[in-house]
């Protein structure tokens, strides 16, 4: 078994945060605050945008339910694409294309498979909208970081907040480091004060079920990776 969904709600808001971060123009506000400057910044509202979410666990859920409340539409990409509660289109890996054209938001929220790895190389970074904002909290691996570092620095993606790596602890000397539109995190999106104590319920409800006798919480499935 595994963990999955105890921080799904924070990891959530780590996405949300990030894109905060940059429709609010919080580096510029900074910035402002540094230099005494008494400027208004251009703010952009999340109501009306499109946020694609790639895949549609626990985390995609939890994030898709708290975008429908700042008025996102909200579109996502699962392996097996079915009926989700607070996402308004739900595709499969072959509407990947399309869905990255019409996105303003992009999360990355899908396991590291087979099926997932590179699933977002140089073309379908090239393929996302112009200004497109992205968010990883996935695993590294899924997202060419080469790629991406580079439509950061073009502004073909306006920014990002990346949570993982392909190398953890990121090297010292990655290019990333230097990006000024890119938020970077050593994979902390899922801790939270509480969570210890969130995960060791977990267990105890699963070593409950498993003396009685009954089905197990987030049984891993080797043949699917997750």
């Amino acid at each position: 078994t595994n963990a999955a969904g105890v921080a799904a709600d924070m990891m959530a808001e780590y996405v949300l945060g990030g894109f905060l971060h940059f429709t609010l123009d919080i580096e510029g506000l900074r910035q402002d605050k540094a230099g005494r400057a008494w400027r208004a910044r251009n703010m952009v509202p999340l109501r009306g945008k499109t946020l694609l979410i790639v895949g549609l666990g626990h985390t995609g859920r939890a994030l898709a339910e708290k975008a429908k409340s700042f008025g996102m539409r909200v579109v996502g990409l699962r392996s097996r694409p079915q009926p989700t509660e607070c996402v308004d289109i739900v595709g499969g890996p072959g509407d990947l294309p399309g869905f990255l054209e019409d996105a303003d938001c992009i999360a990355v929220c899908a396991p590291l498979t087979s099926a997932t790895r590179g699933m977002l190389g140089r073309a379908e970074i090239a393929a996302m909208a112009p200004g497109v904002l992205l968010a990883d909290v996935s695993r590294g691996g899924i997202v060419d970081q080469a790629a991406l570092a580079e439509a950061l620095a073009s502004g073909h993606v306006a920014g990002a907040a990346l949570d993982v790596f392909e190398t953890e602890p990121l090297p010292t000397d990655s290019p990333l480091w230097g990006i000024d539109n890119l938020i970077i995190s050593p994979h902390c999106s899922s801790v939270y004060d509480g969570w210890e104590d969130a995960s060791f319920d977990l267990f105890l409800d699963n070593l409950d079920r498993w003396v009685a006798g009954s089905p197990l919480r987030n049984v891993v499935d080797p043949e699917r990776g997750y």
